[in-house]
């Protein structure tokens, strides 16, 4: 069905007499369902069916426009774009990826759709039971959950490329309180909440035991904890924490944010911008990744891109427009946020640290004595162009390099510029959180603000 829809489109564009246009067709299948107190509280299937048309004019005006009326013939919807182009200013960077690949991969490793319903309800179900059972401390459990996605990518344009692909995952999560007493809890004494998540190409990939275990885990170990002393002091991150870390810092490598002058980094590239701890890259194909796929929202086949190596900038994240602009080659890293609703931006796809060799207990005995972090908070207020932030955050006296109370009440505060030159060791435990993929973190040194 994609292949003839999207000949269609091309025709239609090339009858308008649009200089070079693309067509993108997305199909996307979804289940949600959410357990709480044994019972059954969400269960949303979702399915959304959509077509997107960019055409170019012969000055290099770009218009855009989609449909979900698929049945409905795509003359109008080409129309739409052309009429959108001829309203916009002509950019001699508005050109299409050079190369003409044809492939179609299915990396598909399981039909969720065969899995009875009944069977992703009972997983949850038992998924809460056993962080319930985990420990006498758990009060209640706020949501156990499974979720399953299906999804189907499709792009042509003039210049003779036509790709496809297919991916398929599950995952599950689960959130529950604790509290010194668990019928306390429930009475309004302090609780703590813990949390834990999953994800697989398989229905039984998924790790029910680990993320209950897990939870339980996260949510108890918060119990009783109070603010420590005021002063700077070594931290490890665990790597959820790095995670949002990375998270602030990703935009500025993005070239489209260097264009625009809101980066940390313009001008610096072959620069030492961290320490040399620090290496980053970006693999739309990565094997583990949760956003893999064989090409980029334009086409552009997948590829590897070292954006720090040893703590030396080397490259910014490029779509097709901002390469131009640049001069440079694209890195394979256009994206549509809205699927079919949008045009390609740049974004990551699978960007992670390089794990290092040593294990979150090696960090920790290193540290000495410090703070463990295991949940920040206000991440998204960071100003991610001047680089300050200040969050506040729970976790984990460092004493002699173990573990040891509980902390929260406290802030760490300090400039992304001085937090990647004091990054002084990268664990082995490289974990993804959606795009992002990092391991534990010791730096070296952070302000920590407490009694």
């Amino acid at each position: 069905m994609s292949e003839a829809l999207l000949q269609q489109a091309m025709d239609a564009a090339r009858k308008r007499q649009a200089s070079d246009a693309d067509v993108v067709w997305t199909h996307d299948v979804n289940l949600t369902i959410d357990v709480a107190g044994g019972k059954l509280e969400t269960l949303e299937f979702s399915e959304a069916i959509g077509l997107g048309v960019r055409l170019f004019t012969d000055d290099r005006r770009m218009g855009f426009a989609y449909t979900t009326a698929l049945d409905d013939g795509l003359d109008f919807i080409v129309e739409a774009a052309w009429q959108n182009a001829l309203a916009s200013d002509p950019d001699e960077h508005n050109v299409l990826p050079e190369g003409a690949e044809v492939s179609d991969d299915d990396w598909t490793q399981e039909s969720f759709g065969e899995i009875p319903v009944e069977r992703k309800v009972t997983f949850c179900r038992e998924l809460e039971r056993k962080v319930l059972d985990g420990d006498p401390r758990i009060a209640h459990v706020q949501q156990a959950s499974y979720g399953d996605t299906r999804g189907e990518f499709a792009i042509a344009n003039s210049r003779g490329l036509r790709r496809s692909f297919r991916n398929a995952y599950c995952s599950c999560s689960v959130v529950a309180a604790a509290a010194q007493e668990a019928l306390a809890s429930r009475e309004g004494s302090d609780s703590e909440m813990g949390w834990e998540w999953d994800f697989g190409a398989t229905f039984e990939a998924l790790r029910q035991d680990w993320v209950a275990a897990g939870c339980v885990r996260r949510a108890t170990r918060a119990l009783g904890g109070r603010a420590c002393e005021t002063k700077a002091m070594p931290v490890v991150l665990e790597n959820g924490v790095a995670a949002q870390f990375l998270g602030i810092l990703l935009p500025g490598l993005t070239a489209s944010q260097v264009l625009k002058g809101k980066s940390l980094f313009i001008d610096r590239v072959g620069e030492t911008v961290a320490s040399e701890a620090v290496s980053l890259v970006d693999q739309n194909d990565l094997p583990e990744g949760l956003n893999r796929a064989p090409f980029d929202a334009e086409g552009v086949s997948a590829q590897r891109t070292t954006l720090l190596d040893a703590g030396t900038l080397k490259s910014f994240l490029q779509n097709t427009y901002t390469a131009h602009r640049m001069g440079l080659a694209s890195s394979g890293n256009a994206c549509r946020g809205g699927g079919f609703r949008g045009v390609p931006e740049v974004g990551a796809t699978n960007v992670f640290l390089e794990p290092g060799t040593r294990s979150q207990e090696e960090l920790l005995a290193e540290a000495g004595n410090g703070l463990f972090v295991t949940h920040a908070m206000g991440v998204h207020m960071a100003d991610p162009i001047s680089g300050d932030f200040s969050l506040g955050i729970q976790g984990l006296r460092i004493e002699n390099g173990r573990l040891g109370a509980p902390v929260r009440g406290v802030t760490i505060a300090g400039n992304l510029k001085d937090f990647l030159q004091d990054v002084a060791m990268v664990g082995s435990d490289l974990r993804f959180f959606g795009a992002t993929g990092t391991p534990s973190l010791l730096v070296s040194e952070m302000m920590v603000s407490g009694q």
